[in-house]
């Protein structure tokens, strides 16, 4: 009797520490409230994507001052910060949900579902060790992120009428993205069927 309850108690020390030592585990479906916060403010208004309730860092909306009719002065008012995209009603967004470090876990993309010949994504959100559920880049007001299909994204931006264009790699292992040079190759990015929100 005495031997089968040390028996036990061995195994019950082993199951309740099987977890022990992953802290930097990423949860299954982390994703969840990052898209929540997203089709919250598609469909509802960036006013409604409360941030807390939703778990996401830097969030689409903020506080800013906007003066009435009257010439009064309103502070508080939450107004979207984010990307011209996401004012014009005539646009529709999806998300992707794509390894792109080959660490077996997916991050997220939100972008454009249109005809362009690449997709045109908007915001990448990412689970990061240290802070959980993060929004790590957005792009828009012409200006766009595409993956191509090894993970490498893609980031162009135009300044005074010239583009630029880096390539970037993910890290989950250091919450970081490297500058990537193509090595004389050519990096393209591709379609991708995106989840409507």
């Amino acid at each position: 009797m005495k031997k089968s309850a040390i028996v036990l108690s061995t195994l019950l020390t082993v199951a309740a520490c099987a977890g022990c030592g992953n802290q930097n585990k990423v949860p299954k479906e982390w994703y969840k409230d990052s898209i929540a916060y997203f089709e919250t403010g598609i469909k509802s208004g960036w006013d409604k994507a409360d941030p807390e309730k939703y778990n996401v860092m830097e969030p689409m909306s903020a506080s800013a001052y906007v003066t009435g009719p009257d010439g009064q002065s309103t502070s508080g008012v939450t107004v979207i910060s984010g990307p011209e995209e996401y004012r014009d009603s005539s646009n529709k967004f999806g998300y992707l949900l794509k390894d792109l470090d080959g660490d077996g876990a997916e991050e997220l993309l939100i972008g454009l579902i249109n005809d362009a010949p690449k997709t045109q994504f908007l915001d990448l959100c990412v689970w990061n060790s240290d802070f959980g559920a993060t929004h790590v880049m957005s792009c828009g007001d012409g200006d766009y992120m595409y993956l191509c299909s090894d993970g490498t994204l893609i980031k162009e931006s135009t300044f005074g009428g010239t583009t630029e264009t880096e390539a970037l790699k993910y890290s989950s292992k250091s919450n970081s993205f490297m500058t990537v040079s193509n090595s004389g190759g050519i990096i393209t990015a591709d379609k991708y069927e995106l989840t409507p929100f």
